[in-house]
């Protein structure tokens, strides 16, 4: 799945008939609207992956996009994102959750919650190299925690530090030397 195609899969989860009440939850009002309380999650419930599954990629999207001194994966809500979309999908890509049931089935068969912290770590780096056989699950969960936290708020506005679209009255010419030659 590449990132266009991902795009897509986004656009077209956002008008199924769900779409209204999910991304409401979502998406700030405004750019500085503050992020959703934690509780509109804490209750959430799965529409396509089952628990274990759930389980698993909070912890492989929070391998992937870490906690540290900024929000990580958990506090953009990157995982009911991804759960959203590809329940969606049933209506217009129904391979789309083919290509996720193969990737979380990967997991499963690897015994990725039965391992250690520091063992899972190293799970997922070996799978993220081209030449492992199961690079392609690696990439589709990447490809989408990559996009479900840089559009949440976590991601575009604490991590980014995105504040909308800046009005100039003046434009600030170029400072490099070598740029005022004609």
């Amino acid at each position: 799945m590449t990132r266009r195609d991902a795009a897509w899969a986004i656009a077209r989860a956002a008008a199924v008939a769900a779409a209204p009440e999910f991304l409401n939850a979502w998406l700030p009002q405004t750019p500085s609207a503050a992020p959703p309380e934690p509780d509109r999650w804490s209750n959430y419930q799965p529409r396509f992956f089952s628990a274990d599954e759930i389980k698993a990629l909070d912890v492989f999207t929070s391998i992937l996009i870490p906690t540290d001194e900024t929000p990580g994966a958990r506090e953009a809500h990157v995982v009911p994102f991804v759960d959203f979309v590809v329940n969606a999908a049933s209506e217009y890509e129904p391979s789309l959750q083919q290509d996720w049931r193969a990737a979380l089935r990967v997991l499963h068969e690897r015994r990725f919650l039965e391992l250690t912290a520091g063992e899972q770590l190293a799970l997922v780096e070996k799978m993220s190299h081209p030449e492992d056989h199961d690079h392609d699950a690696f990439q589709l969960v990447k490809d989408m925690t990559v996009h479900a936290f840089y559009t949440s708020r976590a991601g575009l506005i604490d991590v980014l530090e995105y504040q909308g679209n800046a009005y100039l009255t003046q434009f600030p010419g170029c400072a490099h030397p070598e740029h005022h030659r004609v």
